[in-house]
């Protein structure tokens, strides 16, 4: 008899051997790498910014230069000089709000010595120390401290420089074409321009020899009452 057939098995393919794969370790960033690394961020974008365009400080801080308005630096080429002129000049000063009234005194003397007198507080420069008095009392302090006189509004270089930088920046800030013209004060020719800004229009005028002569605002009136080219050296006492 013949030997029953047993089935055959089917071959068995060879299994591909398993090739384990590396296994990466993720990086754990600890807190002060964090930290670092925002660090750098913030640096990189200040960076750009201080590359790039610079922010404009007209308005907060202008600068002694023309603006290009023949109007308006006309009476800024006056309030530049005046503090290189020699003279006496008296003012009256209406502070709007609460409508209080101030008398001021402007002495600029020979070798660069200036008092500024506004109601009872006198400020003294170019003479030594500086010093804001108390007419009063007598009392002084060897600094300038405009806070003194921060009630009128004004501080003591309002006669010159004070007001040319206010005029700068509303000369930034006008909305419309400045106008030009002359009047008397104290009895002498001024130089004016009227400048339209957001709430209405601010008035500055200049004298020939440089000092402001009249101001008109929201804030306060300062209107020029005498004025000589003859410096007053009692203006320098203390008391």
């Amino acid at each position: 008899m013949a030997s029953p057939r047993h089935p055959r098995r089917p071959a068995m393919r060879a299994r591909r051997p398993v090739v384990a794969r590396p296994v990466v370790a993720r990086p754990v960033l600890t807190r002060p790498v964090v930290v670092a690394a925002l660090t750098a961020v913030v640096a990189v974008s200040l960076a750009g910014c201080l590359t790039g365009e610079r922010p404009s400080f007209l308005d907060d801080q202008p600068v002694s230069a023309e603006t290009g308005n023949e109007a308006i630096d006309a009476v800024l080429e006056r309030l530049d000089a005046a503090t290189l002129a020699e003279f006496t000049a008296e003012y009256d000063i209406l502070t709007k709000l609460g409508n209080q009234t101030s008398v001021a005194s402007v002495v600029h003397a020979p070798v660069g010595r200036r008092s500024v007198t506004i109601d009872d507080v006198r400020f003294i420069e170019g003479s030594g120390q500086p010093a804001t008095c108390d007419l009063a009392t007598g009392e002084c302090r060897a600094s300038i401290d405009d806070a003194s006189i921060s009630d009128v509004g004004v501080t003591h270089r309002f006669y010159a420089d004070d007001f040319a930088r206010r005029l700068r920046v509303d000369a930034n800030r006008r909305i419309g074409e400045p106008v030009a013209y002359t009047i008397t004060a104290a009895g002498l020719p001024a130089l004016c321009v009227d400048v339209p800004v957001s709430g209405g229009t601010k008035v500055y005028c200049a004298i020939e020899a440089g000092p402001l002569a009249l101001y008109d605002g929201n804030d306060v009136n300062i209107a020029l009452s005498h004025y000589t080219d003859v410096p007053d050296e009692s203006a320098f006492q203390t008391s």
